[in-house]
């Protein structure tokens, strides 16, 4: 009875045997071999070091080869890269064979002569993954440019795309005055996770990464500073953003979330109430009037900017100059190491307690400057002449978070008109 064959043709993009040339040169054996081919499986563009799911040639050959007795391939490392493979022919009775000989998969010996040639083939793929995980480290390294999906702002080269790098830095500029991701999403046509996903990434600063460690500089031009990378990355990463517990991305009063209440213990920030004309308390059911106090803060705020030690009130204490050269210095420290694990000239036990030390005084640092950290609020000489009543609510709550906090008290019984005193405001100093 004549076998039934199946011609397994499969090239990926370094192959210089196309798929022509392998149907003609199998269609042969099969026809001197007196076999009927069954069925002819081909994977264009594939790799056999990784898996091919039921979905390629290779699946649709393994569910049909009940009708199936031999596959036929140019030669072995074509069919088969990895023992794994071999055990699923001898799993599914099928013999292999190629075009330099027949391998008896149904024999021990065949089967022993097709694992270690399958071993060999597996070796040849680890040994040419792992020099190209070494050329991958030391190109990175060395500050090249990452292949792969081009970046908002740069040509797959490195070279700037001003359009784009402008939005980039309007980003980052519109973040540290203090407006949010999903006002400046609509601002530029972008999804709040973009904008967040553009805001986290260190090559905007000019940092060369590796696997998700920053490992040297870039080669490129960097589209922001690192000091104010750094500043937008601390303020995303602080948890005290964390406040939302409604749902609502985007915030409709002055006061939500900010404002505390001054009758708790632990003074939770208040929330808004009804259709939104009352801060509500939901730990001591205090209600405020909205109108009435966010008016008064409002010109509070302004009236304190209009004093001549209001931007000395508002300098850290600590000269934090220093401290973020510091910062820059010890995160270029830490690249080096990594830059050296990635290169494969130290490990990472032998960098571990240099980078556990690094860690600690980086920490330290950022929690010095962290005050320094807050929105750029402070009003332009425009927007002082127009009056807080002019900015978006973004800069509205940041110039409030950045000057003051506010705790709110209950209102004296029996009084209609808004009491100053039903207010507790605390400068930041």
């Amino acid at each position: 009875m004549s076998k039934r064959a199946a011609l397994y043709l499969r090239q990926s993009k370094s192959d210089d045997e196309g798929i022509e040339r392998q149907t003609e040169r199998t269609t042969a054996l099969a026809t001197a071999r007196g076999w009927t081919v069954a069925g002819t499986f081909i994977d264009d563009d594939v790799t056999a070091s990784k898996p091919r799911g039921p979905k390629t040639a290779w699946g649709r050959m393994l569910a049909a080869s009940d009708d199936l007795d031999v596959v036929i391939g140019v030669d072995l490392d074509r069919v088969v890269r990895s023992t794994r493979d071999l055990n699923t022919l001898i799993d599914h009775s099928l013999s292999l064979v190629t075009l330099d000989g027949e391998i008896d998969l149904t024999t021990a010996d065949g089967e022993f002569r097709a694992s270690m040639l399958a071993a060999i083939a597996r070796f040849e793929v680890r040994r040419k993954g792992e020099r190209q995980t070494r050329a991958n480290a030391q190109r990175a390294a060395k500050g090249g440019v990452p292949k792969g999906a081009r970046l908002r702002g740069y040509t797959t080269d490195g070279a700037l795309v001003q359009a784009e790098a402008d939005t980039v830095q309007a980003l980052f500029d519109g973040f540290s005055t203090g407006l949010t991701l999903r006002t400046l999403s609509r601002q530029h046509g972008l999804t709040p996770s973009t904008v967040r996903t553009i805001l986290t990434n260190p090559r905007y600063a000019g940092r060369r990464v590796y696997k998700g460690e920053v490992v040297g500089v870039g080669a490129w031009e960097p589209i922001v500073s690192g000091e104010l990378f750094d500043s937008v990355a601390r303020r995303l990463a602080d948890p005290a953003r964390k406040t939302n517990r409604t749902g609502s991305t985007a915030r409709r009063h002055l006061g939500t979330s900010l404002f505390r209440c001054g009758e708790c213990d632990d003074h939770p920030t208040v929330r808004t109430a009804g259709s939104g004309g009352r801060y509500w308390c939901q730990a001591c059911g205090l209600v405020r009037s909205m109108t009435a106090v966010d008016d008064f803060v409002l010109r509070l705020a302004e009236a304190r900017l209009t004093l001549p030690d209001a931007l000395a009130a508002l300098t850290p204490d600590v000269d934090v100059d220093p401290l973020r050269d510091e910062h820059a210095t010890l995160t270029e420290r830490k690249a080096t190491l990594a830059g050296l694990v990635a290169d494969g000239t130290m490990s990472r036990a032998d960098v571990k307690d240099a980078v556990e030390r690094l860690n600690e005084r980086l920490t330290e640092i950022e929690r010095l400057v962290g005050g320094a950290d807050r929105p750029t609020a402070l009003l332009t000489e425009e927007e002082q002449r127009e009056g807080l009543a002019s900015l978006n609510l973004d800069r509205q709550r940041a110039l409030i978070d950045t000057l003051m906090t506010v705790d709110l008290l209950r209102a004296p019984r029996g009084r209609r008109a808004f009491d100053p005193a039903s207010l507790a405001v605390a400068w930041r100093s």
